[in-house]
Order: structure tokens, then C-alpha cells, then sequence
């Protein structure tokens, strides 16, 4: 199967899981490409902070009411940002595109970016994988990141098939005590327990290639 893994990494840990997951997907036999995505120019994270900031009273009200959330996520204005001319402009030649990101309050700007210019998505699986501060919440990481993310991928007319997150263990502000302390609350184990090098983190990137797999074998016998 021809793979293509398309990533954005401010910070280098998601360009770290597109790694594992290529590392993994080769040695299974698959022939994959990476296409980096990266900005025509990189900002500071306190401007990341001031462009977000609108959004985080918005968060927690998406966290205490899912009919919020719900219509929130339907009307909200997803923000983009300039990025370089990608190395596979169109990637229809491939049987599977990964796109990868880190999640900024919800889907990081460069990759809604991406997922808007990118041709040949149409009819193709398609899975999304991210990397956050926190442990896995369900609401306020995984849903945040991918919901939105399925969505333009759908839009670009792409079937979103499996999906990946796992912790950095790391924040640009400075919060990380605050998600470790909340990983002990939640899960009672340490937020490394849930970052790419973890057991929970090889398991995951095996399940998520096991999806991928099996995602090409249904469409190869016309299932």
C-alpha cells in the first residue's frame, strides 16, 4: 500500500509520532512518503495565545453543556494560516493519507490550511493523528481535535477511517503541571504514561496501523 503521512510540528513531538507511525507502517511492507508542512512564517506562542484566546471561555462551556458543544462545533470559524508549497501536491496516486498535527485548542491552523489546498482527496481513506499537553480526556482533547478535523476532512471529500492522539507532556505556556496534576485526578497514572514512548502509546500506534490496514483490505475486496 502506498501511505502518505503529511505532518505539521511546532515543536517537533507530532513530527516525532509521524516518524513512529512511518517507522511502523514500513515494517509492514507498505511504501510511504512524508510531506512536512510547515508555515511561511513561524510565530510566537503568545500570538498563538492572543489569536486563541476568544476561544477558551467557549471551551469551557463546550465542556459543561454538549448541546453547546454541539452547536458550537457546527458554526465555528476554523482559523488558517499560510504554509509552504507541499511536496505532494495531489495525493491521488496514494491509497491512504495520515495528516497530523498539533491540536490548538482545536484543529492547528497550518493543517486546516492543508486540508483546504490539498487535491485528490476525494473517495480516499483518510486517517488523523495529534499530539496535545494533556492526558487522552475524551471531550477536551480527543473530541476538540478530531470532530472539527473529520469535518474538513469530509469536506475535502475525504473518509476519515481511524485516529490517533497521545500526549507531549509539554506546553509552550508553561501548563503542564496543570495537566499532569489532572491526569493523577482523572486517570490516577502519570502523564507519561500516556506520551509516544509509554506502552499506552506503542499500543495505540499499532491499533491505529492495524485501522489503516484493515481500512485498505475492506476497499481492496469491495466490502
Amino acid at each position: 500500500m502506498k501511505i502518505l503521512i503529511a505532518c505539521y510540528s511546532r515543536t517537533g513531538f507530532t513530527e516525532k509520532l509521524a516518524e513512529r507511525i512511518a517507522k511502523e507502517l514500513t515494517s509492514r511492507g507498505h511504501d510511504v512518503k512524508m510531506d512536512p508542512i510547515d508555515v511561511v512564517n513561524k510565530k510566537s506562542c503568545w500570538n498563538l495565545l492572543f489569536r486563541q484566546i476568544y476561544q477558551y471561555p467557549l471551551v469551557g462551556l463546550s465542556l459543561i453543556s454538549s448541546f453547546f458543544y454541539n452547536w458550537w462545533v457546527k458554526i465555528y470559524h476554523q482559523p488558517e494560516e499560510d504554509i509552504r508549497p507541499h511536496v505532494y501536491p495531489d495525493v491521488s496516486g496514494f491509497d491512504h493519507v495520515c495528516v497530523g498535527g498539533p491540536k490548538w485548542a482545536y484543529t492547528s491552523y497550518p493543517i486546516a490550511r492543508y486540508l483546504k489546498q490539498i487535491k485528490g482527496l476525494a473517495h480516499k481513506p483518510v486517517s488523523a493523528f495529534a499530539t496535545f499537553g494533556g492526558p487522552p480526556l475524551k471531550i477536551f482533547e480527543l473530541k476538540f481535535i478530531f470532530t472539527p478535523m473529520n469535518r474538513q476532512i469530509q469536506k475535502a471529500g475525504g473518509k476519515l477511517v481511524a485516529n490517533l492522539g497521545l500526549s507531549s507532556n509539554f506546553h509552550e505556556l508553561h501548563l503542564i503541571r496543570i495537566f499532569r496534576l489532572v491526569s493523577w485526578i482523572i486517570f490516577r497514572r502519570s502523564l507519561k504514561s500516556f506520551t509516544l514512548d509509554s506502552d499506552y502509546g506503542k499500543q495505540r500506534i499499532k491499533t491505529f496501523c492495524d485501522k489503516i490496514e484493515m481500512e485498505n483490505y475492506i476497499k481492496s475486496k469491495g466490502l
